[in-house]
């Protein structure tokens, strides 16, 4: 049995980040691992909760602190780093491993690992074609504190961190991990239905889930929409028309959507990893979607892609695959065959063998930093 490693590790409660980590937890089940998980952005919701109860691995430490790019976040971003700090002398960890941006100005005794899964500045690029404005100023520093402060940083692709060092300069440590997930459909292949599926941040620009309203009235087949339509920075309300909206599902009954749709699609403008995209393939569906760079790294040639500002084209190319069976049965099996390489398991992997490789390091890098 592996020697037993105690990780504080964060996460917040309203994007895929809380899917990664805690498939990431479940993970290091097998790696005799001891997380202790401490959330932010909003208090789990009830299927989250229980998600988490069920690991034995996990102590769940919640908190409705407002994360770094919500709407006036200072006063909670300082709370929040005191919270981590007074955890972090309580349970004395091993191991740091952030997933988001945290200002603690403190020596840590032990490594720390600071994931990139997105930022304001390279979603703001990506999305408006510009840098982001002024007000922005704080949180981009805010971010490089972040970075700087750690021993390593991981990206879940080579484009968003490529874009990250564009907006923040060069990273001296850093690492690619591919986010992975065990969702796999069974061998008993479950017929396909004529519909088209789209699940994430109804709100959120980058998604650009939106597009499917636009269109929705002229494709052939349905179109069905899982996800929050409520920004939890400022509760503004975003109603897709024209659609199936299914609103927030949870991650078994999204899964069983999966597996019945035949086509899913995710015209996104900036998207970092895309669990959701990941668990779609897994689950034997057609993939349409954004082109941008991210996207083509992880999905290569097994995808159709489309630009995420041409809603013509989108139409045009959802129409042509709902009327091509058999070219939807070939990107379905191609899909299918790419997924196997982001699996749970090599994710769940590659972090056990970073962590052991930090451990075995005399100094660290953030105590320089620090």
């Amino acid at each position: 049995m592996e020697d037993k490693i105690k990780i504080l590790m964060t996460a917040d409660t309203v994007g895929g980040v809380w899917t990664y980590a805690l498939s990431l937890c479940k993970g290091l089940l097998n790696y005799n691992a001891e997380i202790h998980l401490m959330t932010m952005g909003g208090n789990p919701d009830k299927q989250q909760l229980e998600e988490a109860n069920r690991l034995s691995n996990v102590y769940l430490y919640c908190s409705d602190y407002k994360l770094e790019w919500m709407d006036d976040p200072w006063a909670d971003v300082k709370l929040a780093a005191e919270w981590i700090k007074s955890v972090y002398d309580k349970i004395n960890p091993d191991i740091i491993h952030f997933n988001n941006f945290v200002d603690v100005n403190h020596n840590w005794s032990c490594p720390v690992i600071t994931v990139f899964h997105s930022c304001v500045h390279t979603w703001w690029r990506a999305v408006k074609g510009e840098d982001a404005p002024p007000e922005w100023e704080n949180y981009k520093q805010l971010v490089k504190k972040s970075i700087s402060s750690s021993d390593i940083v991981i990206a879940p692709s080579r484009a968003i961190l490529n874009e990250a060092q564009a907006v923040y300069g060069k990273i001296p440590s850093s690492k690619v991990i591919y986010n992975g997930s065990d969702f796999w459909l069974s061998e008993q292949s479950r017929e396909k239905e004529p519909f088209i599926l789209t699940a994430g941040r109804v709100w959120d620009e980058a998604k650009n889930i939106y597009a499917l309203s636009e269109i929705a009235d002229e494709l052939d087949w349905p179109v069905y929409i899982a996800g929050n339509n409520i920004n939890p920075s400022n509760a503004k309300v975003k109603i897709p028309e024209n659609v199936h909206f299914l609103g927030p599902l949870s991650h078994q009954d999204l899964q069983v959507y999966m597996q019945r749709a035949a086509i899913f699609v995710m015209p996104a403008r900036y998207e970092p990893f895309g669990l959701a995209v990941l668990e779609a393939a897994q689950a034997g569906c057609a993939l349409v979607l954004g082109q941008i760079k991210t996207l083509e790294e992880i999905w290569q040639d097994t995808a159709v892609y489309v630009p995420p500002y041409d809603p013509a084209k989108l139409l045009r190319t959802l129409n042509h695959l709902i009327q091509d069976k058999e070219l939807r049965s070939k990107l379905s099996s191609l899909t299918s065959l790419r997924s196997k390489n982001f699996t749970q398991e090599k994710m769940v992997r590659e972090y056990q063998s970073l962590y052991k490789e930090l451990l075995r390091q005399k100094e660290f890098n953030h105590m320089v930093s620090a």
